[in-house]
């Protein structure tokens, strides 16, 4: 999981250098909450919307740039 995550960053801190990717960093938050608060109150569709969300909002950056 280290490994991993340490690839995800260096993908993060290379995207930044060709773009800003602060408004889809701010999609993700907004996602991982719509998710969080999916699970807090037991709603599947609120939990399945957030990783919809937060998936494209990360996804996004590296389908646009490369």
């Amino acid at each position: 999981m280290p490994a991993l995550l340490t690839l995800l960053a260096a993908d993060v801190f290379d995207l930044q250098r060709e773009g800003n990717i602060t408004p889809f960093l701010v999609i993700f938050l907004v996602g991982f909450a719509v998710g969080i608060a999916g699970h807090l109150t037991a709603s599947a569709d609120l939990v399945i919307a957030g990783i919809l969300i937060a998936g494209l909002a990360a996804a996004a950056p590296m389908v646009l740039w490369l």
